[in-house]
């Protein structure tokens, strides 16, 4: 079984106008879990129509800690089996079943732990969207100003084959589901920004190699990123992420054996 982990945030209109029924027509083989921040009764009775799993609990809780609680709530109510995948997607992000289950079985194939795919920003798929990084580095933040980034992207219109990358954004990131509770999940100490590298350099720690990158499957993400204006609390929260995962890495190198999340 595919489960797709969705933590929707005041996109239910996004959703419910065909992001969430693109991915159906692949009968039983995906299962679609959203987790509502901000409760909507409309997306609530849309998703019970549709047997969709919807879930208002504890709303407000951060990135991390809310794909965590979808995984424990499918392991509580369906239980993993050894071959499933647990996907982590943005409600922003439109692709269509089939293509998910032909990415899910390349996995397979190559006996895959954690992978992406190719997001695009347009549905021409003419706009590349940088959802896959080199990790910063302590001196990363002095580059922030220059480039609005602390991380490099990697050149996508220069990778024709599949192969490892350092991190992949929280947009879309599938992981063998026994893997992720291997993992620990995502760590609860990041509210919001770096969740999504903090799990991968844990990944890279533990399997000795990156998050594996497939160019030939596609998807739409039409992101709106938060402003993160000096002084801003979104600012405010990208910096003291940016500030853990730095620390994390430094103890990690002197002790490599430190990857399971912490935060649980």
């Amino acid at each position: 079984m595919i489960y797709i982990a969705i933590v929707n945030h005041g996109h239910e209109a996004l959703l419910m106008s065909g992001n969430l029924e693109s991915l159906g027509g692949v009968g039983d083989r995906i299962k679609i879990v959203v987790k509502d921040n901000k409760p909507s009764t409309a997306l609530k009775t849309y998703c019970g129509d549709r047997t969709i799993d919807y879930i208002d609990a504890y709303p407000g809780l951060g990135f991390g800690h809310n794909n965590n609680l979808i995984y424990q709530h499918i392991q509580k109510n369906f239980g993993f089996l050894p071959s499933d995948t647990f996907i982590v997607m943005n409600p922003d992000v439109t692709i269509d079943g089939r293509m998910i289950i032909e990415f899910v079985e390349q996995m397979r194939q190559e006996h895959c732990q954690l992978a992406t795919l190719n997001l695009f920003r347009d549905k021409y798929f003419q706009q590349p969207d940088t959802n896959i990084r080199h990790f910063p580095r302590p001196f990363s933040l002095t580059h922030l100003g220059l480039n609005g980034s602390l991380t490099a992207p990697y050149e996508k219109e220069t990778i024709l084959a599949p192969c490892f990358v350092d991190w992949a954004s929280g947009a879309f990131l599938a992981f063998d589901a026994a893997y992720y509770a291997t993992l620990g999940g995502f760590d609860l100490r990041y509210f919001m920004y770096f969740e999504d590298v903090d799990i991968c350099f844990r990944s890279r720690a533990l399997l000795g190699k990156g998050v594996r990158y497939y160019p030939q499957f596609r998807a739409v993400h039409t992101a709106a990123h938060q402003n993160r204006r000096f002084g801003s609390k979104h600012a405010l929260w990208f910096i003291q992420s940016y500030f853990k995962f730095v620390l994390r890495r430094i103890f990690s190198a002197q002790h490599p054996r430190m990857i399971r999340s912490t935060g649980e």
